[in-house]
Order: C-alpha cells, then sequence, then structure tokens
C-alpha cells in the first residue's frame, strides 16, 4: 500500500469498530469490492474506499458518528445534517489531514481524508411506480446539491421535476421544499420491494439502480490482511456493475483525487484561502452556474437523441451495403459451428460496434437503431465469434433503457450468457460440484461457445482429471493458441505433478502478457504456499 491507501484503510478499520460496537450492518463495496475479489486489497492504482449499508442501518450509523466521533478529529458529512455538504450520499472525514479534489475544495469539512457511505433506498415493485421514485429522487439529489452535479443528462420527467422544485423554492424556500421531498423518499417500506436506489447516484442504470438481491447476504473478504464484510453475491454484483470482463485489470488507471497529503488538516488548508473570499458570494454565483448547466446538460441530451438517430440511420445503411454488395445471406451466417461464416458475420457489424460501444454513446445511453433482426445479429456474432459478454451486455442495457422489450428469440440467444455468469460465479465461490453441473448442461446446449469450453477445461483441472483436460487442450489449442486460460491450465497440470519448472515458465508468461487479475491472483496464491 502506499500512505494514501494505508490512511484509508486505517479510516476503515475505524468505521468497521464503531459499525460492531453498535450492530450495524454495511458492505464494502465498488471498486473496493473489487479490490478484494480480484487483488484481496486495495487495487494497486485506486486512492478510494467505497461503503454501503441499508437506510435502516444508516440512520443507526449517523447516531452512533454523533456518539463517537470528536469533531476536532473526525466529523461525517450528509447533505441532510448539513445543506452545504455536495451529496446526498454520506462521508466519513478526517479532518486533521488533506485530500484535495475539484469539486469539495472549499468546503470546510469536505476536504480531509475520508470515505464515502452509500445508502440503499427501498423501491416499489410496481414499474410505473417505480420509475417515478427514480425520477424524484434523481430530481432531488440534484437539486439538493448546493452546486455540484451529480446525475448531469436528464429525461424529460426529471428535468420537469428539478424546474418545479426551483419555482416552489421562490415561494417556500429551500430548506421546506427539501424537507417536503425527503418526507416522500425516505423512511419508506416497500414489501414488493426488489431494487434499491444507491445513492452515489452517479448515472441512472448499473452504479445507482441495483437489484435487492446482491444485498440479501454477507461474505467476509480478505483485505490487506483484514476481513471486511461484501455482498454474499459479490461475483453477481461485480458483473452488474462493471460487466462480464470485471476480473480483467483495465488499460485506464482511475484515480481519484487530484492530491492527498496527510500531514496538513483541512482546517490549515481551508483557513489560508477562504479569508480571501466571499462565501456567500461565491457560493450565489455557483448555484447559478450549476442551474444553467443542469439546463444545458438536459438540451445536450436532446441534441444526443437527435445525433444517434442519425449515427443509426449511417450504421443501418452500411451494414445494409455490406450485405448486398457480397450478396450475403445473414441467417445462414448465424452458424456458432463454423469459424468462417462467423468470420464474415464480424465483418458486417465492425463499424456498428465502434459506434455503439463507444463511451459517451453508452454513457447518455442513446443506442443507434439497426432494427430488430439486425441486432439479434449483432448480439449473437458477439457472443459467438468475439466471446465479448461486455460488449453485448451493454447493447443490450442501451436497448433495454430505450424501451426495447427482448422476444422469445433473443431471449433463448441470452441464456448463454445467462449460463456462463452462472458457472463463473459457482468457479469465483469455488462452488466446483455445481459449477461442473453447469458445464456439462451447457456443454449440451451450447458446444461451439468459446467461455463454455474453456470452463468445462478449467473445472477438469480443478477436479485433478488432468488425463480430461490434456484431451480437452489438444481439440482447444489450435482454436484459441493465444488464450491465457490454456496456458494456465498446462501450468496448473505442471505444478500439480510437482513440475514446478514447467509451471513457473507458464506462470510467468501468465503474469507478464495477460491482464486476467483472477489469474494472477491464483498464481501469486500458488507461489506463496
Amino acid at each position: 500500500m502506499d500512505s494514501t491507501q494505508n490512511y484509508l484503510l486505517n479510516l476503515l478499520i475505524e468505521i468497521d469498530t464503531i459499525c460492531k460496537k453498535y450492530d450495524i450492518e454495511y458492505f464494502i463495496d465498488y471498486g473496493t469490492t473489487l479490490g478484494a475479489v480480484r487483488h484481496e486489497g486495495f487495487i494497486p492504482w485506486d486512492d478510494d474506499i467505497d461503503i454501503n449499508m441499508t437506510e435502516e442501518n444508516y440512520y443507526k450509523w449517523v447516531e452512533a458518528c454523533k456518539k463517537e466521533l470528536d469533531p476536532s478529529k473526525r466529523v461525517y458529512g450528509d447533505n441532510r445534517l448539513d445543506r452545504d455538504f455536495p451529496g446526498t450520499f454520506g462521508r466519513y472525514i478526517d479532518v486533521e489531514s488533506l485530500r484535495i479534489s475539484s469539486h469539495f475544495a472549499f468546503w470546510k469539512p469536505i476536504c480531509g481524508q475520508s470515505i464515502d457511505v452509500f445508502y440503499l433506498l427501498e423501491l416499489p415493485g410496481d414499474p410505473v411506480k417505480k420509475q417515478e421514485m427514480i425520477d424524484l429522487y434523481f430530481a432531488y439529489d440534484e437539486y439538493a446539491n448546493s452546486s455540484y452535479r451529480h446525475y448531469r443528462y436528464k429525461n424529460d420527467a426529471q428535468m420537469k421535476l428539478y424546474n418545479k422544485f426551483c419555482r416552489m423554492e421562490k415561494f417556500m424556500g429551500k430548506e421546506r421544499v427539501l424537507r417536503k421531498l425527503e418526507k416522500q423518499l425516505f423512511n419508506k417500506h416497500y414489501d414488493d420491494c426488489d431494487t434499491y436506489i444507491v445513492t452515489s447516484a452517479r448515472k441512472y442504470g448499473p452504479s445507482s439502480i441495483a437489484p435487492k438481491e446482491l444485498y440479501d447476504t454477507v461474505y467476509y473478504a480478505d483485505f490487506e490482511g483484514h476481513k471486511f464484510p461484501i455482498s454474499g453475491r459479490y461475483a453477481e454484483m461485480l458483473t452488474y456493475y462493471y460487466g462480464d470482463n470485471w476480473n480483467f485489470l483495465p488499460n485506464e488507471k482511475k484515480h481519484h483525487s487530484k492530491m492527498s497529503h496527510s500531514g496538513i488538516s483541512c482546517d490549515d488548508y481551508v483557513s489560508d484561502y477562504m479569508r480571501l473570499i466571499d462565501e456567500k458570494s461565491m457560493k450565489k454565483e455557483r448555484q447559478k452556474a450549476k442551474h444553467i448547466l443542469v439546463e444545458e446538460g438536459y438540451k445536450i441530451g436532446k441534441y444526443l437523441d437527435l445525433v444517434h438517430e442519425k449515427l443509426g440511420e449511417l450504421a443501418l445503411m452500411k451494414i445494409e451495403k455490406k450485405i448486398k454488395e457480397n450478396n450475403i445471406d445473414l441467417d445462414s451466417l448465424l452458424d456458432p459451428s463454423s469459424p468462417e461464416k462467423l468470420a464474415t458475420l464480424d465483418s458486417i457489424f465492425s463499424d456498428y460496434y465502434e459506434r455503439q460501444l463507444h463511451s459517451s454513446v453508452y454513457y447518455w445511453e442513446n443506442y443507434l437503431d439497426i432494427g430488430e433482426r439486425y441486432f439479434y445479429a449483432a448480439v449473437f456474432n458477439l457472443i459467438y465469434t468475439r466471446n465479448n459478454f461486455s460488449a453485448a451486455n451493454k447493447i443490450l442495457n442501451i436497448r433495454i433503457a430505450n424501451g426495447y422489450q427482448p422476444d422469445e428469440k433473443f431471449k433463448k440467444l441470452w441464456d448463454v450468457v445467462l449460463t456462463v455468469r452462472k458457472i463463473k460465479a459457482e468457479m469465483v465461490y469455488k462452488n466446483y460440484d455445481e459449477a461442473e453441473k453447469l458445464i456439462c448442461e451447457a456443454i449440451e446446449k451450447y458446444p461451439y461457445q468459446k467461455e463454455v469450453q474453456l470452463y468445462a477445461l478449467e473445472i477438469k483441472v480443478v477436479k485433478n482429471d488432468f488425463e480430461g483436460a490434456e484431451k480437452l487442450l489438444e481439440e482447444l489449442t489450435p482454436k484459441y493458441p493465444d488464450e491465457y486460460r490454456l496456458k494456465k491450465a498446462l501450468g496448473d497440470i505442471a505444478f500439480s505433478r510437482g513440475d514446478k519448472e514447467t509451471a513457473d515458465k507458464y506462470y510467468d508468461d501468465i503474469m507478464k502478457n495477460s491482464n486476467n487479475g483472477l489469474l494472477h491472483l491464483d498464481i501469486r496464491k500458488k507461489r506463496g504456499a
């Protein structure tokens, strides 16, 4: 750990101690859970810790902080405790240290080293009522923050509500408006609840809307030599938040803060420059700027709808042009047993993937409408040719966010993804008997899908069926010569037979050239055993 990570770990230990004392259930969450599972500690380049808890536990936590915290050392920030706090989630802050971020620089208690504390708001099961509460919360979240924008590009309902709250403020004052909204949003229980709003409120969809079942059970994971609670369904949770490739190390390494310094208190830092600033005037100007940005964001969102409508028309024209020029029978290409047909299929959709999977398109949930037939073929290709479940998942989520209801034909195709996810989860949990059962069933149904084949190999190695594994390796190696999971199987077989020299050759290659974090972790454990 670096000094910032070590500092944050000590804060997490403090939180854990308070929660145990007051019988408060919480989870480390998001990237912190990802680090626990993939690295058994911090993601190496991460400088952030997130925790989450149900709303009921959150109120117990707030009361515990009032009793336990020495305000000269630790404070707890929350918009309902301090209206200047820029978030509807909470933050456990060490005021004896300093952590600078462009969003929080001038708030006196905000810029110490800190841990974000999110909480889970129940949503009704009825789809119409659920969407009404989602829209109300996202509009409230934006309105409650005095200047920091959370959720940028809003739908029509959320923008209408936001403007309504601003109008109400002129007659009622902001505090009364907030209290009125908070009565509608908080301390609600629904017997049919199947979904939570997670108060990070970063965007509509995964990260701020989560299935309730993800937080029904607890598992204590290793994290930098300590045990901390994470979701008992952490494999499914990580897939939901980060996609099917969560176990892979990313090319882009995310950092949260511009500077962290543990030797200066945030009091000293803030008082040094705030004496030169008219705080009241500054906040007023930032509030005005915030309203302008929200309105501009809404207009940009509407403009992007039009842009991507045209991009969809362009993508459709290119697909149809390729099919016509090459006299292609599209339906005949949907054959997972033929690599040649799949290669032709892949060439048809390359431009569509490049545009639809661009981060800005996905972030704003605009989609390129290429029609039902081509959409099905494009997802089929991602599942069988590219073996890219994360991309398939993104495209499907974009489509669903724009009103798509998958038909039976598509559900049968999507069953491949759901089946592989179940297998992966059981393998991660080391429930090998259940995984083997699922793999045998999947091989019967989807014998040509790459992930299914690779898991069939992995379970043979795990079950010490080395003869069966070697036979399968002979079949798979010519098809996937660069697949590091095959090399891992070869290394594990050699390791189990006591041939450490051969195993190390495969392991060294994987550690140097593969970005599969779970393979790295398993190799480190084998070498440390």
